[in-house]
């Protein structure tokens, strides 16, 4: 495959003919298409995934009809350039992995050889952040992009480091130079590659390049991160002998991007967020509707434990606090203004980051617009959660919180690559907070998903479903207020045959957290697996009120929830509204269509699922050699009924995709 006949992923892409000459396409969004797939599972995606990614600020209609239109543009041009890369099939668009290529891929391919030459020409083919100069064409791809370029340049550094792990001076130092040099194109600040380079310099005994490469170690982290290099990394200076190995020196670091420090919680103190509250006018007769939705706000917030909250009449004089920058607080410290406005009725919320003095929002609510004062304050509660936890997801906040925030976001993507990525960062977290319950509630989520949902041979954790209750156990033991801690107890109880236990575990969660919808939609999917139908259908309809915008993933929760209510019309209807992307999905969505006797379209559903994804399914000994111990598992329904009945459609799925016969 020649990269000329295809797309460039970095930098500007491209549509190339044969003879390397660029073809024009007429609009950026067809070919952040391409892109986006090109880092898609597969190299596929659902329709509307697309639609919903390039075209959010359109009516689902006019999206899809864009979507078409950007399509047909591809086409065009790929009939100019004489290529065909693009499949385009009813449900899904997927690139021809025999005729896409791509300088991403072929930078992979060179790490993976990692000599001298390989570095050197994969330095080259870097041009720039991945897809630039497409953060504009919509807001919802720019935070997907956001995201994606992180995770680009992680697998790169992560590529790299393969061959650095020891460094060897039997070639001069050539190869561990070039190979760390790539590294600090990807990323100035990365200290563990600078340390590559004064390790390799003091085992050939340039001390004065190794000083050289401290300063310069020093000025990029501080002008990139704000921080200064490790104390390890200054003593690399003063060492006499220095080791050939510098396994310890990276392991930590591999694939997690720019670390300025290590974690600052080494006494297992995880330091959150700080909030500071301050109420103006609040307490006067009458004004019983801004007081609830304050204390509504407070408690949703109180509710996530992702935050320090603050009275800050505390600290201030007139129950006012001074508008006081706090600096060199990584993990954020902001300000919560509630003040009524007595000439419109209406409540002013109004949310200020201290560090900077940026007011992040300012809400004037009318709460006649509203369905309730509950509503309103989830979605400001959710507004300051995503604020707060979003910046943190940046690779450069080392925290042990900051890490957190990083996995669940990874955890949240339901991809067997992502869930690889948040094991490794619990797995750090482990080592040095060890009472910190969230990271054993996110192990026991992977090991879930990999085991129920992702039929690969590669496994992120080798522990499986015997240590998934001991490990949900712990995070209840460590804080049993936690309501992710509550939600994965319940699911490890489901799948330990232990129904009435998980629906006590659900419901807790649920009141643990209930202005947050996300919470309520695993909660209302869990009542209902575990065989309580009606309070699920209530809890999800409570959920959805409280949506800004619901996540596709949420229509594969409410369709498990109409499958056990034996309403498989709705639950088709939901599960094709869904994303589609794992084989519980899909599993789903076939028995639905079984028990409303459309068998046939069932059939034609997995066939055209097997030819897309075979090259996940088919090599996988595993299922292949205990189909009967898969449809066990991947069946969550504790009511007998619902239970036989789902477990025809996981028949059909293991005939079809498995060719095991029943």
């Amino acid at each position: 495959m020649a990269i000329a006949s295809c797309f460039a992923c970095l930098g500007r892409p491209l549509l190339l003919d044969s003879d390397q000459e660029p073809v024009a396409v007429k609009t950026r969004k067809a070919l952040a298409i391409m892109g986006y797939l090109s880092r898609m599972s597969g190299m596929a995606s659902p329709r509307e995934a697309l639609a919903d990614l390039l075209w959010s600020g359109t009516d689902r209609h006019k999206a899809m009809q864009s979507l078409r239109q950007a399509l047909r543009q591809l086409k065009s041009a790929e009939e100019t350039a004489g290529i065909d890369v693009v499949r385009s099939a009813p449900g899904h668009i997927q690139l021809d992995p025999s005729a896409f290529a791509s300088d991403l891929m072929a930078m992979n391919t060179l790490l993976e050889r990692g000599q001298a030459a390989d570095f050197r020409n994969a330095g080259e083919l870097w041009r720039g952040e991945f897809l630039t100069g497409y953060d504009d064409i919509d807001s919802e791809f720019s935070e997907w992009l956001t995201v994606e370029r992180e995770r680009v340049r992680s697998e790169l550094i992560s590529a790299a480091f393969k061959h650095l792990n020891r460094i060897s001076t039997e070639d001069g130092g050539v190869q561990a130079e070039a190979g760390a040099r790539f590294v600090l194109k990807l990323d100035p600040a990365f200290e563990a590659a600078h340390r590559v380079l004064i390790r390799l310099y003091m085992k050939l005994g340039q001390r004065e390049r190794a000083e050289q490469q401290f300063r310069s170690c020093e000025r990029e982290m501080h002008l990139h991160l704000d921080a200064e290099p490790d104390d390890e990394t200054r003593k690399l200076l003063s060492e006499v002998e220095v080791e050939a190995t510098g396994e310890e020196l990276f392991k930590r670091q591999e694939a997690l991007g720019p670390i300025g420090g290590g974690l600052s919680n080494s006494d297992e103190v995880v330091r959150l967020p700080e909030i500071s509250i301050v109420s103006s006018s609040l307490l006067k007769k009458g004004l019983s509707d801004a007081v609830h939705l304050r204390e509504e706000i407070v408690s949703g917030l109180s509710s996530f434990r992702s935050f320090d909250l603050f009275e800050s009449e505390y600290f201030g004089d007139e129950n006012t606090p001074k508008p006081t920058l706090v600096e060199g607080h990584e993990l954020g410290a902001y300000l919560l203004r509630f003040r009524h406005d007595e000439r419109s009725g209406k409540i002013v919320v109004q949310f200020e980051d201290r560090t900077n003095g940026q007011i992040v929002f300012n809400e004037i609510v009318d709460l006649t617009l509203w369905e309730g004062i509950v509503p309103a304050a989830s979605q400001i509660v959710g507004r300051i959660h995503g604020h707060a936890t979003g910046r943190l997801r940046n690779p450069a906040n080392t925290s042990a919180f900051a890490r957190w925030c990083q996995a669940e976001a990874l955890l949240w993507d339901f991809t067997p690559q992502s869930d690889e990525k948040a094991m490794r960062l619990l797995n750090e977290l482990e080592q040095t907070n060890k009472t910190f319950s969230m990271i054993y509630a996110g192990k026991a989520s992977i090991i879930m998903k990999q085991e129920l949902h992702y039929p690969l041979n590669d496994r992120t954790s080798s522990e499986g479903m015997s240590s998934l209750l001991d490990m949900a156990e712990r995070a209840i033991v460590l804080d049993p207020w936690q309501a992710v801690n509550q939600r994965v107890y319940g699911w490890s109880l489901i799948l330990s045959n232990m129904p009435e236990e998980a629906k006590r575990a659900f419901q807790n969660a649920g009141r643990l957290s209930s202005s947050d919808p996300a919470n309520l939609m695993s909660v209302a999917e869990g009542l209902a697996l575990s065989g309580d139908v009606n309070e699920a259908r209530e809890t999800a309809e409570r959920a959805f009120r409280l949506f800004s915008f619901v996540p596709r993933v949420f229509y594969e929760y409410l369709a498990n929830i109409f499958f056990a209510a034996e309403d498989y019309e709705n639950a088709i209807v939901q599960i094709e509204r869904g994303t589609g992307s794992s084989l519980g999905c899909l599993t789903t969505r076939v028995a639905a269509l079984v028990c409303s006797g459309r068998e046939g379209e069932a059939i034609t559903i997995l066939e055209s699922f097997n030819e897309k994804r075979n090259h996940f399914l088919l090599p996988n000994d595993n299922l292949n050699v205990q189909p009967e111990q898969w449809r066990q598992r991947i069946n969550f329904f504790q009511d007998a009924r619902v239970r036989a009945n789902f477990d025809r459609g996981a028949q059909l799925v293991q005939r079809v995709l498995f060719n095991k016969p029943d």
